[in-house]
């Protein structure tokens, strides 16, 4: 059996394995990376982030979703065939799986087909699906990226065709007329909207009180008012008491109220589990939280001081964009390297129709910090851009300290939202007051505009309160 010696040995290609290879040869380290799927990239490029959210802009663009403001209606999902959605899907896949390949080979990193487990502190093996073992590796460092999959609970009859999960979904043959989404987070949400979109009969499930908990409630209760006019149906605060097929070959949802809702297919989007099963962590002495995900420091090091992780595998926030930072920084960490701590805060992009994100605290963490702050609201409809986009629903939320008017936040939901966030982000970072939007220029008609809207909308009703405090 071949054996060798690396500086780091990472496992997953995922956005954090990646990152974490990369980072690594650029410091001129010897780097293997051991993928268990002939393709790059993980589930993130695979099953995730680029598939969904590229089969998101081909329903826009294929539906004339953006339209249907002005135009009042939009392709029917009749006219819209699953070969026409799977297209785009698999050619921006292949792209994307070339260029990590591309990147890999140029900086010199070598990439190992098999699964890796541990069988010292100091060395894996990888072995094929057979458990064949093909090769030991023996490194200085270990980057653990291997990521996270759907929950597939026991009980819950998955078939890939009526019953799915959020890797099966992405291989249906058919577009349903119907279809039941199973949770109110950010994946049952997207897929969710995507299909109504289409013209699907969309119903959303959740024992939640409100759809995507960690958003702002005034966004999120924009956004759910949003999704109903789009013609999706919430039973919100229902507990699923069984999952089953029908007798017609329907999906049936058995729910402890006594409900039976039934649709032409059931999408099952309730949490996520890490891929740790086959690693064999215990011979490596790495140390793993209830729920199966490897507990880190702050450095992303876990209990064996050789073994790094990074990603959806460590159970924090389970974006592509942290895991990718995460593991550039595991790798600086590793090697003892001058580097930073994770940044405090970072923004949330949530590719829903319509796009919603933010950076910072919400209103209502603000309130249970006692911080005196103001809110700023700026409308699409009173942006110039918004109308000719065929937008004209979507908000700027803008928060600022009441007293240093320092912004604290910004919440957006509507076109563009994942990339208007940043400007929000780059102001909080560097501690700018709000004046600072309302004495810059913006391009018009721009969305970015609405930060001076926003602004201006703050102070105002914060001049409003100080007159009203003085009165008093």
């Amino acid at each position: 059996m071949r054996q060798r010696q690396v500086d780091l040995a990472v496992l997953g290609s995922g956005p954090a394995g990646q990152k974490g290879a990369i980072q690594a040869a650029k410091l001129g380290k010897k780097v293997v990376v051991i993928d268990a799927v002939n393709h790059l990239g993980g589930a993130c490029l695979n099953q995730g982030t680029i598939p969904s959210k590229t089969l998101r802009e081909a329903i826009l663009d294929l539906t004339g979703f953006r339209n249907r403001s002005y135009y009042g209606s939009a392709e029917e999902a009749s006219d819209i065939s699953i070969n026409d959605l799977n297209f785009r899907l698999h050619k921006v896949i292949e792209d994307q799986n070339a260029l990590i390949a591309r990147q890999f080979a140029k900086n010199d990193i070598e990439c190992v087909n098999g699964f890796g487990r541990f069988v010292s502190d100091e060395c894996i093996e990888v072995v094929d699906r057979s458990g064949e073992v093909l090769e030991a590796i023996c490194a200085d460092r270990f980057l653990v990226a291997t990521g996270s999959r759907p929950r597939n609970p026991e009980g819950v009859p998955f078939d890939g065709k009526v019953i799915l999960d959020s890797n099966s979904i992405l291989n249906l043959d058919y577009l349903p007329e119907s279809m039941l989404v199973l949770g109110g987070g950010i994946i049952g949400c997207e897929y969710g909207t995507m299909f109504a979109a289409l013209g699907t009969q969309v119903t959303m499930v959740d024992r939640a009180e409100r759809l995507l908990p960690l958003l702002d409630t005034g966004i999120a209760q924009l956004f759910g008012e949003y999704i109903e006019q789009m013609g999706v149906k919430l039973q919100m605060q229902r507990t699923v008491k069984e999952i089953r097929h029908g007798e017609d070959g329907l999906a049936e949802v058995e729910t402890e109220e006594g409900e039976v809702l039934r649709a032409q297919c059931l999408f099952y989007a309730l949490g996520r589990t890490a891929n740790v099963e086959t690693l064999q962590l215990e011979r490596a002495s790495v140390c793993q939280d209830a729920r199966g995900y490897i507990n880190v420091n702050p450095l992303f090091q876990s209990s064996n001081p050789r073994v790094y992780a990074a990603g959806d595998v460590i159970g924090q926030v389970s974006l592509a964009s942290t895991a990718m930072e995460e593991g550039r920084l595991a790798v600086r960490n590793a090697f003892a390297l001058k580097t930073h701590q994770f940044p405090e805060f970072f923004p949330y992009g949530i590719y829903t129709i319509p796009e919603v994100s933010g950076v910072g605290p919400t209103e209502e963490e603000l309130k249970a910090q006692d911080v005196n702050y103001q809110v700023g609201l700026a409308y699409y409809y009173e942006l110039g851009r918004g109308p000719i986009a065929g937008d004209t629903t979507g908000m700027f939320k803008l928060i600022f300290h009441a007293e240093t008017l320092e912004v604290l936040a910004v919440h957006i939901i509507g076109s563009n939202a994942t990339e208007l966030v940043h400007i929000g982000q780059l102001a909080i970072d560097f501690h700018a007051r709000v004046h600072y939007f309302i004495n810059q220029v913006f391009n018009y008609p721009t969305f970015a505009e609405g930060y001076r809207i926003a602004a201006l909308n703050g102070l105002n009703k914060l001049e409003e309160r100080r007159k009203v405090s003085q009165l008093n």
